[in-house]
């Protein structure tokens, strides 16, 4: 399984990416939390009350090898084992708001997968007023 927090949350890339994907539904990780270096990223936090509004997706080995290439693993991102599923988390630690059109691509994701669109939007009005944990 592998769970998405970003732009693979978009059912429509996601059929050109990885087209033997099945989207399984959605669910919150704990301690984690979304930022953005320009394409969103995850960071863990120690605000017990902060949960990852998640898509998980059933992905097979060619899925894998085309979210590597996508995600630009090792380089960009690494990979994460979190409770049982894989996810890609980047190696930069610069913050950096994403494009309009990138976040709208996270946004529909959003909605495909029935998750609480106002999670992304404070993220996003936080972190362009800095407000960090």
């Amino acid at each position: 399984l592998y769970f998405a927090y970003g732009s693979n949350l978009n059912v429509k890339q996601m059929a050109i990416r990885c087209p033997e994907a099945v989207k399984m539904g959605s669910d919150f990780i704990s301690g984690w939390k979304l930022v953005f270096r320009t394409v969103a990223d995850i960071i863990p936090t120690k605000n017990i009350n902060s949960k990852l509004p998640v898509g998980i997706w059933k992905i097979t080995d060619k899925c894998e090898i085309a979210l590597d290439r996508y995600e630009g693993y090792p380089n960009l991102y690494g990979k994460l084992d979190i409770n049982g599923m894989m996810t890609y988390k980047m190696n930069s630690n610069s913050y950096s708001l994403p494009s309009v059109s990138y976040f709208n691509t996270i946004l529909e994701g959003y909605k495909d997968f029935n998750l609480d669109t106002s999670y992304l939007l404070d993220t996003l009005y936080a972190q362009r007023e800095n407000i960090y944990e």
